[in-house]
């Protein structure tokens, strides 16, 4: 047995692992990769807060872009093939050694999954007042500031630093992440 990224990877044993995609051809690997019959998993989930602004119809879309996970026993299935598959850049690796992703994780994923809908539940992150966050995403992104009020389902006000003044700015729930 061999520990690789949080996860062990046993000869005979199947384990997960990272796939990178080209950009946007997480699609294209998967399908490729099944015929050649590995087993894969594509999480995909519905951005609540991005839509096309004619039909108003949310976007599905990788949960992980440009990765998707591959079931596979290294010791006993060749993988080099997965390299040259269209729609794939390569495996993640620690060195030399393929990063093995732990059952677990992948479990957890797959739980998450709607029966209905096959995809990812994304859950926004609960935020009260006085509590103290960091944007990590869009034009904001790296900023803190302490929540002052909830403007809507997707929305929140945050009292953040600008310009050496204290502001009131309006921020997608999603981008946000509790701070200590």
């Amino acid at each position: 047995m061999l520990e690789l990224g949080g996860g062990v990877m046993k000869s005979n044993q199947a384990n997960w692992f990272a796939v990178v995609t080209k950009p946007r051809q997480e699609q294209i690997a998967l399908e490729n990769l099944q015929r050649q019959a590995f087993e894969c998993f594509l999480p995909m989930a519905e951005n609540p807060y991005q839509r096309r602004s004619k039909k108003q119809q949310n976007i599905v879309e990788p949960l992980f872009p440009r990765y998707l996970f591959l079931k596979a026993i290294a010791g006993c299935q060749n993988l080099a093939p997965v390299r040259s598959t269209q729609g794939v850049i390569s495996m993640v690796r620690f060195g030399t050694e393929l990063a093995v992703i732990p059952e677990q994780i992948i479990n957890s994923i797959k739980q998450r999954v709607s029966p209905d809908t096959g995809l990812v539940k994304i859950q926004p992150p609960q935020m009260k007042p006085g509590d103290k966050v960091r944007v990590f995403d869009g034009p904001f992104s790296g900023l803190t500031g302490v929540v002052q009020e909830k403007c809507s389902e997707r929305r929140i006000i945050i009292l953040m630093e600008l310009l050496g003044r204290p502001t009131k700015v309006q921020v997608e729930t999603l981008n946000l992440q509790r701070t200590a």
